[in-house]
């Protein structure tokens, strides 16, 4: 299984500026989409993954593999590192992986 990634990083903030974020999901959307994907002749497996890093981020959490209750408790455990938009990005964030299951999206500390 090969993994096409985008990073976001901030090591000021709990979570990549919006912009970042939109950009970041925006390149792997197209390459979720793709039909195939094939390595030397052969067509190998593929996922698409953003991974989010910020600062003081408590635990990570993946979607759409995340259970409601994990995310609600990983924003409970973050209580004091997101503030209420960016819990709403992540809660979008979820929605979205879900809605597109070629897409896993992780939330964690950059350290």
């Amino acid at each position: 299984m090969y993994i096409i990634q985008e990073s976001k990083n901030t090591s000021t903030a709990s979570l990549p500026k919006l912009p970042d974020i939109q950009d970041g999901l925006f390149k792997l959307i197209l390459f979720s989409n793709l039909d195939s994907l094939v390595l030397n002749g052969q067509e190998v497996l593929f996922v698409t993954k953003l991974k989010l890093t910020g600062n003081n981020v408590i635990g990570s959490i993946v979607f759409p593999d995340a259970s409601l209750e994990e995310l609600k408790y990983f924003l409970e455990v973050n209580v004091k590192n997101f503030n209420t938009n960016q819990k709403i990005i992540i809660k979008k964030l979820a929605l979205e992986a879900e809605n597109n299951q070629k897409l896993q999206i992780e939330v964690s500390s950059n350290f």
